[in-house]
């Protein structure tokens, strides 16, 4: 229990840097175990066979579609939570995470019945094979029906990081990543007493360390072991805060979907230029995965602390924390970019020996190392109007850097101008400066610096 209060970080008038290298810290971390549980599942799946391969990829848009509702709201709970805390209101910092979990249980149930109804037919609609389609089944039909464990899981992880406690959903997030790896090869194979599930045992070993993450996180939050003093008086619906929680949440929730549809897009233009091409994109895509943790990391914890402020009353700390996280952010990421300029071809070996997918990946890696440098500041600011509860422009400007910006660029660049596959890395380029350098001249307005509660 002492182990558990004493991960809460004090945030209000402290200093800001120290504060937010430690709130981001452990975010990091947990983004980076996120990954590895993705490498162990397709690395795990990969020995079944190239169609079983296919059906995860396929799987995953729309599971990633079903994600953002879940990560929308828990974006709610970061902003509603972080600023009642900050004002000093405990007991209804507990109420509204209560009604995000109740919401999200509700939510989350309406897109189980839906996903699992109309699975067959999405597959289809997205090209699944005769070979590949029962597997994609088989897969996602059991994944889903751990929705609801899931966006357990996503509620009290942003309720605890809004209290100042990055921490214990760090610690949770690495006991989930192990379990799952550990589980991965039993039920694929059937070793020792499990039985052989084939790629379902893939889906049934993630459900079921969501499962533990989601009674441990029901534990921690209903048992006294956190500021959050979670009772079932704050279970009883309150249609005020459920109408705020959809305001914050939905533009969150929808900017993630159009995000998914956005990324197959680009995957198509990508494919105009054959397979090796959209192999090297997607070993390169892998990469930047791991290069755009730290902004991510960077960012919750930027809106945790944006949002204590404006609770507390203190809007020119939340507007200097967010210009803070933005610089440290960019920063960085540069100098990342620049090691991308001699290391490319290396870290792209690591993934393939064909030297066309290394030539073209490292292409475009070199590019993407700068382009997610202003990426990485668009996360951060973003992340600090989610603190704020202002979801709608920052759904608004993701939306302008992806469709406005980036996809024009890339196809125009490639196709219309003739730059070839080059078109579309310069497209990347292009749209993530353009995207930040909008974001930046209405951010410095400050009309985002009040709060929702």
């Amino acid at each position: 229990m002492k182990a558990i209060e004493n991960s809460k970080q004090e945030i209000i008038n402290q200093p800001l840097l120290p504060t937010l290298l430690k709130l981001s810290w452990p975010i990091i971390i947990g983004q980076g175990m996120h990954l590895m549980y993705q490498l162990a599942d397709t690395f795990w799946v990969g020995r079944l066979g190239p169609e079983n391969l296919a059906a995860i990829s396929l799987a995953f848009p729309l599971l990633f579609i079903v994600y953002s509702m879940g990560a929308g709201f828990s974006i709610a709970g970061v902003a509603l939570v972080s600023q009642y805390t900050g004002a000093e209101r405990p007991e209804m910092a507990s109420k509204a995470t209560g009604q995000i979990f109740i919401f999200a249980i509700f939510i989350s149930i309406w897109f189980t019945a839906a996903a699992l109804i109309f699975a067959e037919e999405l597959f289809l609609l997205i090209g699944a094979e005769p070979e590949v389609l029962p597997l994609a089944l088989e897969y996602f039909r059991i994944y889903v029906s751990g929705i609801p464990i899931i966006f357990i899981y996503y509620i009290f992880s942003a309720a605890l990081e809004g209290i100042g406690d990055t921490i214990t959903p760090m610690k949770i997030k690495v006991f989930t990543v192990v379990l799952n790896i550990i589980l991965d090869p039993f039920m694929i194979f059937g070793w020792f007493f499990f039985p052989e599930l084939g790629i379902g045992g893939a889906a049934l070993a993630t459900v079921l360390s969501r499962l533990a993450a989601g009674l441990v996180g029901i534990y921690i939050m209903f048992w006294n072991k956190t500021q959050l003093k979670l009772k079932l008086k704050h279970l009883v619906p309150d249609f005020t805060m459920i109408k705020k929680i959809l305001r914050i949440g939905t533009p969150a929730a929808l900017g993630d979907s159009a995000l998914a549809l956005a990324l197959t897009l680009m995957t198509a233009i990508v494919a105009d230029f054959g397979t090796a091409t959209v192999a090297a994109w997607g070993v390169a895509n892998r990469i930047t995965s791991v290069i755009r943790m730290p902004a991510f990391g960077l960012g919750r914890a930027t809106g945790v602390m944006v949002g204590q402020h404006l609770g507390a009353d203190q809007p020119d700390e939340a507007g200097k924390v967010s210009w803070l996280g933005t610089g440290v952010t960019f920063i960085f990421l540069l100098g990342l970019a620049l090691l991308l300029l001699f290391l490319s071809p290396y870290l792209i070996g690591v993934f393939t020996e064909d030297p066309e997918v290394i030539s073209i990946g490292t292409e475009y890696l070199i590019l993407a190392g700068f382009a997610y440098s202003f990426l990485g500041a668009q996360i951060v600011m973003s992340g600090a109007l989610n603190g704020a509860g202002k979801t709608i422009p920052q759904t608004f400007f993701r939306l302008l850097t992806l469709w406005g910006f980036q996809i024009p660029f890339s196809y125009l660049l490639a196709h219309t101008f003739n730059w070839g596959r080059q078109g579309i890395w310069w497209g990347i380029l292009f749209a993530k400066i353009t995207g930040v350098l909008a974001l930046i001249i209405w951010f410095r307005r400050g009309t985002w610096k009040t709060k929702e509660i």
